[in-house]
C-alpha cells in the first residue's frame, strides 16, 4: 500500500491563487507537466495505478489563523480530480495534527501520532514542501521508526520550490530530496566510525 504524507501551507490559502506547474530537477519521468497546488500531487498522476491502494496523511499546523484545514480540502479536491481517469483505490485521507509551536510536545505529538497512522509495510511517499521548519526533522525521525519497525519503504520524498518576484511566482522548481532522508539515516549508522572513516563515507555519498 502506498501512504503519502504531505505537510500543509499553514497561512497561505492556496485556493485563491493559481496552480503551478513544476518543472522536476533531476527524474523528468515524474514531471507531470500540469500545473497543480499540491507538487506531489504531479508526481502522482504519473505513478499511481488503476486499483492500487493509496492513503494519505496530512499534516495540520493548528492556529487560529491557520490555513492548513482550507488546503487539505484543496489538495484532496486536486488528487481526486486526477485520479478519475487513473482509478487508484483512495483509501483515506488522514490528519494528523499539531501546535503552531516548536515544543518538545508538538514535535513528540508529530512523530508518535505519524506512526501510530503509518501501516506495516508501507511504501512511502512524502512532500515537505509546506508547513514549519521543524517538522522536517521530526518527519524524518517519524519514517526512520516507521522502516525499522513497520517493515516500511520511503520511495520518494519531494520538496516544490516557487520564486516570488514582485509579488509574482515564478520557476516552479520540483527537486527530489529522497537522498537527504538516505544521508539523515547514514549519519545515524556512522556515529561509531572514526573521523577519517566517517569523512570517507560522506564523501562517498555525496559522490554517488
Amino acid at each position: 500500500m502506498k501512504v503519502v504524507i504531505i505537510t500543509l501551507p499553514i497561512f497561505k490559502e492556496l485556493s485563491e491563487e493559481e496552480p503551478s506547474n513544476y518543472t522536476v530537477d533531476g527524474n523528468k519521468s515524474i514531471e507531470y507537466g500540469k500545473p497543480v497546488h499540491c507538487p506531489i500531487n504531479g508526481v502522482l498522476a504519473k505513478t499511481l495505478k488503476e486499483g492500487e491502494e493509496v492513503r494519505f496523511i496530512y499534516i495540520v499546523t493548528t492556529n487560529k489563523n491557520s490555513k492548513s484545514e482550507e488546503n487539505k480540502k484543496t489538495f484532496i479536491e486536486e488528487i481526486k480530480s486526477i485520479n478519475v481517469e487513473i482509478g487508484a483505490d483512495l483509501k483515506s485521507f488522514d490528519t494528523v495534527e499539531i501546535d503552531y509551536s516548536a515544543t518538545n510536545q508538538a514535535y513528540e505529538k508529530l512523530i508518535t501520532d505519524l506512526t501510530d497512522k503509518i501501516p506495516d509495510k508501507a511504501e512511502i511517499f512524502v512532500d515537505f514542501s509546506f508547513g514549519s521548519k521543524p517538522e522536517t526533522l521530526s518527519l524524518f525521525c517519524a519514517l526512520r521508526f516507521a522502516e525499522e519497525f513497520c517493515g516500511a519503504v520511503v520511495q520518494s520524498i519531494v520538496y516544490g520550490k516557487v520564486e516570488f518576484v514582485n509579488g509574482v511566482k515564478e520557476n516552479p522548481m520540483l527537486y527530489d530530496s529522497t537522498s537527504l532522508y538516505y544521508l539523515f539515516k547514514l549519519m545515524g549508522t556512522i556515529r561509531n566510525a572514526d573521523k577519517e572513516t566517517a569523512s570517507k563515507l560522506l564523501k562517498d555519498f555525496f559522490a554517488m
